[in-house]
């Protein structure tokens, strides 16, 4: 009877992670059609990350071993083909109280092309106040012209150590998971918000970052410049 039970619950838990491996491959060929049929664009990041993605396998036995079992390379949010290639973080005073500074501002990361919106893959590191400010994303226009995107902590972004998701309508919980190592279960999260941009036919040529200097490290993972509606 034990065996029975037994060969029943490891052919749930096969069902299970065949379901979600299903899921997967499907949500991935979601995103390549839409990258081929160019609703959207994957935008190289890999000069301006603190810790590449091909370093996040070797955090394992750091104080920070979470970053080994979380999603690299190509992946598909919320119907958003995304190029996760590292972590970039910004400025934050919890993170500076504990030794570890990061860029007050990124200046510059070229874009160079028009497009409806910009879908930012990111999370924090410490969490804050809602509607705290976090960090401002800056369009530079070809015209000389500018626009400010704040993002705002529990609306647009959240800790990476936590579960559930943003409040804002134009933010969704991307992805979510667990850490369990020694008897510690450690819920991890990131999150996408999508940046509507008011002047579509008017080129982007760069990016800039700025932190609004308050508790909470903004950290970029990944930017998609597409067509707008595509997360959902």
């Amino acid at each position: 009877m034990a065996g029975t039970m037994g060969l029943l619950a490891l052919g749930v838990v096969m069902a299970i992670v065949f379901r979600h491996d299903i899921s997967h491959q499907l949500a991935l060929a979601e995103g390549r059609h839409i990258v081929a049929s160019h609703k959207a664009e994957l935008l190289d990041l890999s000069a301006y990350y603190d810790m590449a993605a091909s370093q996040f396998e070797q955090t394992k036995g750091s104080h920070f071993p979470e970053w080994a079992y979380v999603p690299r390379g190509f992946e598909t949010f919320a119907h958003v083909p995304l190029q996760i290639g590292g972590i970039k973080c910004l400025w934050g005073a919890g993170n500076a109280k504990a030794g570890m500074s990061f860029d007050e501002e990124v200046t510059g990361i070229p874009m160079n092309r028009e497009f409806e919106t910009l879908y930012v893959y990111h999370c924090t590191f410490f969490g804050a106040p809602n509607k705290t400010p976090v960090y401002d994303l800056v369009f530079r226009y070809e015209d000389g012209s500018s626009m400010t995107n704040r993002m705002l902590y529990g609306v647009d972004v959240l800790d990476w150590f936590g579960s559930g998701g943003p409040s804002g309508s134009n933010s969704r919980l991307a992805w979510h998971g667990v850490y369990s190592s020694g008897g510690k279960t450690q819920p991890l999260r990131f999150c996408l918000t999508a940046l509507e941009n008011p002047y579509p036919s008017i080129e982007v040529t760069s990016i800039d970052l700025y932190s609004c200097k308050n508790i909470s490290a903004g950290c970029v993972l990944a930017m998609t410049p597409g067509k707008s509606g595509l997360m959902h």
